[in-house]
């Protein structure tokens, strides 16, 4: 975009990302919680299916057990959104989707919410609300907006990182199937646990394009090894206590397979990777993010961190119009032109 008319556009896009994110930020981690907000299930009732898709009413992972059409308030005009609750590790978790109201092909945009790394915990009504996801939503994509075990609509307590990783890849096999998706054009945008399940599914799925994490959690091998090297610090929000449950659980090995199951692996990340992370974050110590960003740098990865003196966890408040123009600019450098499809 040059001319004024066209950054104009760009400025209230941008304005617009910052009011929708505001729904997002307050992020959890390690069982501090930042934020709740109230699950609504929308209305309108069962549809024909838009594809066939296999179904199951009995546990059978990897597979849709319901779904409906949802007609939220704010949803853009050309957008249609789903309500799907589909079987994962065992249990009937739910996902939310957006998609054009138009056939054809388009990206998939995946938008991970924060949680607790470890569980079990009692349920948890934060996560993405079919409010949240309207807010959110775009035209000329499809999103889609994985609650993980135990939050929003999903059953069962909270499970932790290491399940939440496994209903986020079953999610995005369903939205394949379900969705308007355009083949090998997937993006990733996490905040907090979800910054760490987007680096997660980026050493999974290769066919990704490009991630933002946004104050990430970076795994429990880095935290527990950042921690070892600087104890008085902490762990992810500078209490020792949380590096030592880690252990305590897991066991002293923190290269060990229960670590790397619950951790992201640099050396498997292919798609370029943009971190936002602020320096007065109390749920994640800067420092693990940016060791993270070198250990990607020693692999040769594509990768790029970018710090916010004094900037809390999810960036929010006085960073919140820089973190988004950031995004905005970080998607459309590979493909994702949210500031001629969102804004």
């Amino acid at each position: 975009m040059t001319d004024l008319s066209q950054e104009s556009m760009r400025g209230r896009g941008i304005i617009t990302l910052v009011i929708a994110m505001k729904r997002i930020m307050k992020t959890l981690i390690v069982g501090m919680i930042a934020g709740s907000l109230g699950f609504a299930a929308g209305c309108g009732g069962v549809v024909a299916s838009p594809k066939t898709i296999l179904m199951s009413t009995k546990p059978h992972d990897g597979m849709v057990s319901s779904y409906r059409r949802l007609y939220p308030l704010h949803l853009p005009a050309g957008l249609k959104m789903y309500q799907i609750e589909y079987w994962s590790h065992h249990v009937q978790v739910e996902a939310l989707l957006t998609e054009p109201l138009q056939a054809g092909q388009y990206p998939l945009l995946v938008n991970l919410h924060g949680g607790w790394v470890l569980g079990p915990h009692p349920h948890d009504n934060f996560g993405y609300t079919p409010t949240d996801a309207a807010s959110l939503a775009s035209e000329g994509l499809v999103e889609l907006y994985p609650e993980y075990q135990g939050y929003g609509g999903s059953s069962g307590p909270t499970a932790g990182i290491r399940t939440d990783f496994i209903n986020t890849q079953e999610a995005m096999k369903i939205a394949m199937e379900f969705g308007e998706v355009k083949v090998h054009d997937t993006y990733l945008w996490g905040y907090s646990l979800g910054g760490g399940l987007a680096l997660m599914t980026a050493g999974w799925d290769h066919q990704v394009r490009a991630v933002v994490a946004v104050s990430p959690f970076v795994g429990l091998t880095d935290t527990v090894a950042f921690w070892r090297l600087h104890p008085k610090l902490g762990g992810p929000s500078g209490n020792p206590n949380e590096a030592q449950n880690f252990i305590r659980v897991f066991g002293s090995d923190a290269q060990g397979q229960a670590y790397r199951l619950r951790s992201p692996d640099p050396k498997a990340i292919q798609a370029p990777i943009l971190l936002l992370q602020g320096t007065a974050d109390q749920r994640v110590l800067w420092q693990t993010v940016q060791m993270f960003a070198g250990q990607m740098k020693k692999d040769h990865k594509p990768v790029t961190l970018i710090l916010y003196p004094g900037g809390h966890h999810g960036l929010h408040h006085k960073y919140a119009r820089a973190s988004a123009a950031a995004i905005a600019h970080w998607f459309q450098r590979y493909g994702l032109n949210l500031g001629d499809v969102r804004f």
